[in-house]
């Protein structure tokens, strides 16, 4: 059996396509280097750590009980955060004598250099990590915004995707809001005040 493993974090919407296209991408691959009995390994809507899902889960069970003779991986970029880990599988697919291929990263047939990869892999996914954050950071700083979903309260500016302005029908709510506080009234009898009158 060939086994193809891939995953999403995402909104269920974009999740299901997102899931849908890689399933296609790998099956193509398999197809194209001759393998036919696939079985798909999936960690869709799962959080955390790569190895604590449980598609790799079931995957890396399968692979110890003999049932699995090539892994197919989208890419190591997510794999590859934990050069660990990875290096972990390795040793686990060369045990049970099982060829591990990524489609879409270059990686040699020989695992010699696999560790070195692995390792780069995961310098390069933490550098993005702090690239991103110091761009945020510096963005907030400046006072720009740094999401997409605005507070109440707010409004994109009709000309300025990056301007926030006040929106003046809910202004009202707002300063009633900031003025039960001011007066020592908690959030929950805030919330209440708001309830529709029955």
């Amino acid at each position: 059996m060939n086994a193809g493993q891939s995953g999403t974090n995402s909104a269920a919407a974009r999740t299901a396509v997102q899931s849908r296209a890689k399933r296609h991408c790998l099956e193509q691959y398999a197809k194209q280097h001759g393998f036919a009995d696939i079985r798909h390994y999936t960690d869709d809507d799962e959080s955390g750590r790569f190895i604590d899902c449980t598609g790799y889960t079931q995957m890396m069970e399968d692979v110890e009980g003999g049932k699995i003779g090539v892994v197919i991986m989208k890419d190591l970029i997510r794999w590859g955060h934990d050069h660990v880990q990875m290096g972990i599988a390795m040793e686990t697919f060369s045990q049970n004598e099982v060829r591990f291929m990524p489609s879409t990263t270059i990686y040699p047939e020989s695992l010699e250099f696999a560790p070195l990869i692995n390792l780069m892999s995961e310098w390069y996914a933490k550098d993005c990590s702090r690239k991103i954050r110091s761009v945020f950071k510096a963005k907030g700083m400046a006072g720009r915004q740094t999401g997409s979903i605005l507070p109440y309260g707010y409004i994109k500016h009709p000309d300025r995707k990056d301007l926030w302005i006040v929106d003046e029908t809910a202004a009202s709510n707002v300063r009633r809001i900031f003025a039960l506080s001011l007066a020592g009234k908690a959030r929950i009898k805030s919330a209440v005040f708001y309830q529709p009158r029955r």
